[in-house]
This record gives structure tokens, C-alpha cells and sequence, in this order.
């Protein structure tokens, strides 16, 4: 109703046949499925145990400085971004090996540099790799859809991997170092903190038939969606019905009455909507208005282009603090940040990628995403301490998409 109402205020020529075609065709794409496949894929890796134990052996693997400690949650992270579209899982995921790894140092909660630099480079390494894949946060499908309708930039799997890759590197790269900058560990490692950490990894024992399971369907769906260019078949389709045999008995991973319990099918029906509100607005132009009346009202018309790309990047990345969702986020900031750029005669490429890139990473309040109150409900870290880092690590992120983002976009030719 909100998206029918949009279009008749815009006055947009409407096509009824059109327009239901359209709505449909969100669920005849491969993105939906990808990511619902995804979903059932996180829950096989939570229930068999193999993403705790890809992230546990990734954080016990580097050994007991506190940073490395600090910089093995960085990787673990990273590891296991593109097992699952929702950050909130993977957190989960997380955060439970973050309290072993601190706790094992005997530190006290709210009064240890090294607690709060452990959860803040987990809350925030969540955030920043799920950049990396298209399928690692539901915000991504959504801004590539506004690339795709608005400005004609298509990034399937594969493209999109090697759009993201060296900045999400860069951008890991730069919260490691600040928070071991910002929040300098006040410990250091003995042999039983050695022997605690080891503990953890071993408790986890062989790895088992389940995790065998998950982890083959897993490859062959992560094969279909980087090929998904190159091969005839609907790979959402595919990996969704490649993910429902660990609800076969003869897999013994998961069972369907507790996995429909758990699911989060309102996020589902959110990300459907939310593509096809991205076609909608891209296809008809609906929020053009609003951008319209924020060019004129801010001036934007009397700056040069590299100032207008840099100050329309830097506030977009700022109102973050506004949102409590990044899907909501990419979805409304997205389609207003390429109509700006457009008025003002400038390629939407040189804003819309950054803020593309950006969107995943809402670091400076706790309610900005779920994955972030997760964190902060453990008191590790307070108020200030989260609002510092995540003010500075936001600032350092604008000025690596910006000074080494867009060229190397261009290098590519996305640009």
C-alpha cells in the first residue's frame, strides 16, 4: 500500500500489469531464495556446531597476545561472513567465544581495555565483512538492486566480491589498529591463559558427521551463487533446495518444527518487501522529490564535484545514528544519495558505490543494529567507549572508500 501510494503522490504513470509483474518477479529471482537458503544454511551451522568451531579454531589458532587475540576475532569474523545473511546469527555466533577468550585472562567486566577492545572489534568486524558478499547481509541485494535499476550497475556474487574485497580488507584492517589504538590491552598472556584457550577449542572434540554435512552443502551453494552468471539455472532455487536436505532424517541436522520456530520469517518478508520497494522507487523515481528538495534546501548546487561527492558520503554515512536497521537504511539512503548526485550532473556512481560499501557499517550507537546490542548487552564496553570508536572508525571508513575506493572502482570500470 505505501509503495501503490508513493507512486500515485509522484504521479508516476502506472501500469497495473506492469507494476503486479514486477512485484512477482521479486520472487521469481534468485536473491529471495539465495538468501532464505542462507538462512536455513546459518541455522545448520549453528545447530551442528561447524560455525563455532571454523570461528573457535580461527581464534585459538594465532596464539594468546591479547592482540593477537583481538586480531584472531577480526579473522574469525571474516571467516564466517558469507556463511549466513543475517548478522544478528553470526554475532551469536561470535559472541560467546569473545566472553571464553576474555574471561580467560580473568579480567573485569567494564573495567578492562582488553574486554571492550575484544567485543568492539567483534561488533564491529561483524558489521564491516558482511561487506564483502552479497549475500552476507540483507542490505547488500537491496543496494545492488538500486545500482542495477537506477543506474544500470550490475553485480551479481562474484562481482560484487571483487567490487568489496580489498576495501573490507582495508576497512578491517583500519578497526583493528584503532582499537588497539583507543583501548590499549592492559594484559598480557601466561600459560594459563594458554592452557584456558586451548580448553575451549578442545572441548569441541572431532569434528563430527553434521558438521561434515553442513559444510558440503554449504560449498556446493557458495559454488552456485559465484557462478550464478555463468550458468542457466535459478541459483537461489538450487542452493534453497540443496540447504532443505539437512531437514532429511538420514542427515540428522536439523528438524523442521524447531527450525520453523527459530527462523526469522518477518526479516524474510522485510528483505522481499524491501527489493521490491528498491524496484519500485529505482523504476519510477519516487523519492526524487525528497532529493530535490535537499539539494536546493543545503546548497549543494555551489560545491565542486569532489567536495559534493565527499560531503553527500560522509552524511550519508553520519545518519546512521538515525536508523535502528541497516536494511531500512540502504533501502531509504541509497535511492536519495543517487538522485542528489544525479542533480547535480555528477556519475551516482561516485556516491552511490561508497554509500553502497558503507551501509553494512552502522558502528556508533548499539540500538543502530541488532548485532551491536547483542555486544553491548554484555557490558564489556560503555557508552562513550562505543560512540568513540565507532565516531572515529565511521570517519577513517569514509576516507578509505573515498581516496582509495573510487579508484580502484574506476580501475575496474565501475566507475
Amino acid at each position: 500500500m505505501l509503495i501503490i501510494t508513493l507512486i500515485g503522490v509522484f504521479e508516476a504513470d502506472l501500469n497495473i500489469r506492469e507494476f503486479v509483474s514486477n512485484l512477482f518477479s521479486t520472487y521469481g529471482g534468485s536473491g529471495l531464495w539465495i538468501i532464505l537458503s542462507g538462512f536455513v544454511l546459518a541455522k545448520g551451522m549453528e545447530v551442528s556446531g561447524l560455525g563455532k568451531r571454523i570461528a573457535l579454531s580461527i581464534a585459538t589458532s594465532m596464539g594468546c597476545k591479547p592482540r593477537n587475540i583481538i586480531l584472531a576475532v577480526a579473522v574469525a569474523s571474516l571467516a564466517i561472513a558469507p556463511l549466513s545473511p543475517s548478522t544478528t546469527a553470526k554475532a551469536f555466533i561470535l559472541l560467546p567465544i569473545c566472553i571464553g577468550l576474555v574471561e580467560a585472562f580473568g579480567v573485569e567486566k567494564g573495567r578492562s581495555n582488553f574486554g571492550a577492545a575484544v567485543m568492539l572489534m567483534a561488533m564491529a568486524a561483524n558489521n564491516i565483512c558482511s561487506t564483502m558478499f552479497l549475500t552476507a547481509t540483507v542490505p547488500n541485494p537491496i543496494s545492488a538492486d538500486y545500482l542495477s535499476t537506477m543506474i544500470g550497475l550490475h553485480l551479481d556474487w562474484g562481482e560484487w566480491f571483487r567490487m568489496a574485497f580489498p576495501l573490507t580488507i582495508l576497512l578491517l584492517a583500519a578497526s583493528y589498529l584503532l582499537v588497539n589504538w583507543m583501548f590499549k590491552p592492559e594484559v598480557r598472556s601466561t600459560q594459563e591463559t594458554y592452557n584456558k584457550i586451548c580448553g575451549i577449542r578442545d572441548h569441541l572434540g572431532p569434528i563430527s558427521r553434521r558438521e561434515k554435512v553442513v559444510a558440503a552443502i554449504f560449498v556446493v551453494s557458495l559454488l552456485l551463487w559465484i557462478t550464478e552468471r555463468y550458468n542457466p539455472f535459478n541459483a537461489g532455487l538450487i542452493s534453497l533446495a540443496l540447504s532443505l536436505v539437512l531437514f532429511l532424517p538420514q542427515s540428522g541436522v536439523m528438524e523442521v518444527g524447531k527450525f520453523r520456530e527459530s527462523i526469522p520469517w518477518g526479516s524474510i518478508a522485510l528483505f522481499a518487501a524491501s527489493l521490491f520497494l528498491a524496484r519500485a522507487v529505482g523504476k519510477y523515481r519516487a523519492l526524487d522529490p525528497v532529493a530535490e528538495g535537499l539539494f536546493h534546501t543545503l546548497g549543494l548546487n555551489g560545491l565542486t564535484s569532489a567536495l559534493f561527492v565527499g560531503v553527500v558520503v560522509l552524511v550519508a554515512m553520519m545518519l546512521h545514528v538515525v536508523f535502528t536497521s541497516t536494511t531500512v537504511y540502504a533501502t531509504v539512503m541509497v535511492p536519495v544519495v543517487i538522485g542528489l548526485t544525479r542533480l547535480s550532473r555528477i556519475n551516482p556512481a561516485l556516491t552511490a558505490l561508497p554509500v553502497t560499501i558503507l551501509a553494512p557499517i552502522a558502528v556508533i550507537l548499539p540500538v543502530n543494529t541488532i548485532p551491536n546490542i547483542i555486544f553491548n548487552a554484555e557490558g564489556w564496553f560503555n557508552m562513550k567507549q562505543i560512540v568513540a570508536y565507532g565516531v572515529v572508525l565511521s570517519l577513517v571508513s569514509v576516507a578509505i572508500v573515498l581516496l582509495v575506493g573510487i579508484p580502484y572502482w574506476q580501475l575496474l570500470g565501475l566507475i
